[in-house]
């Protein structure tokens, strides 16, 4: 029964997450803000000064390098990000594999600091800011780069844009729950919500703190929930074995 209320309360705190993430992406932090109808059904209105250009207009969207093992010479070395490497706001950098990537194709398949990395098949659309590296990282045809165009985008908007619209079934299709691959052409014609810039670090310094709060909320439900799966285990194992004397229990007869 504990167990069944800490998961409840799991889900709450996780609902909780996406509807503040809603609310700052797609209608910011001024509730008096007048809004206006952005055209598009599934995102409804926005404020009135927002604009809701294609992600093509923002950032330029590529698909990472196709992986031919028969082709690999190593001659040019390169470590590679795969899908499984980009999680929700995190990148693995560690033991990565190998594939050739010549320096001519560097500026179309490695990454650079704060690139935008969109897993394009497996759970669609997840993502991660990338951070500074020392060393060349290239980057497979399973993920796709984002980089702005111009300097009034802040890839952790984006980020979070992204997080919203795989939460609330954007990237959903004919009644399946989400779109097997999203390719590079799908992507850039999505239409997303882009207010200032100025609005956009207030919206990631508000997120950042309030989705942190719920972050770390969830963690203490998801440890408790362990721990608590963990002793009732601990009390059938100590039960069946005999470790518990259960001789003077009272056992229903009835049912």
């Amino acid at each position: 029964a504990l167990i069944a209320r800490k998961k409840e309360l799991l889900e709450k705190l996780k609902e909780k997450r996406i509807a503040v993430i809603t609310q700052a992406v797609t209608q910011g932090l001024n509730p008096a803000a007048p809004m206006r109808d952005s055209g598009i059904p599934w995102l409804g209105q926005v404020p009135q000064h927002w604009k809701v250009p294609a992600l093509k207009f923002r950032y330029n969207v590529e698909l990472g390098k196709m992986l031919d093992e028969k082709r690999i010479t190593g001659e040019h070395p390169v470590s590679y990000l795969r899908n499984v490497d980009v999680q929700w706001d995190k990148i693995n950098y560690e033991d990565l594999p190998v594939m050739d990537i010549t320096q001519d194709e560097y500026p179309r398949y490695t990454i650079k600091e704060n690139d935008v990395l969109v897993c394009e098949g497996g759970e669609v659309g997840r993502s991660a800011v990338a951070r500074a590296q020392e060393d060349v990282i290239g980057f497979q045809k399973a993920i796709h780069r984002l980089r702005a165009e111009v300097g009034d985008e802040l890839p952790k908007f984006i980020y979070y844009t992204l997080l919203w619209a795989v939460n609330t079934g954007v990237f959903s299709v004919e009644g399946a729950s989400t779109i097997a691959h999203l390719t590079a052409d799908q992507l850039r014609r999505y239409r997303f919500p882009r207010p200032p810039r100025s609005e956009q670090v207030a919206i990631v310094a508000n997120l950042d703190e309030r989705v942190g709060q719920i972050k770390k909320m969830i963690k203490k439900v998801e440890s408790a929930i362990d721990r608590l799966t963990e002793y009732r285990t601990a009390l059938v194992t100590a039960a069946t074995t005999g470790k518990i004397d259960v001789r003077n229990i009272k056992v229903s007869t009835q049912g």
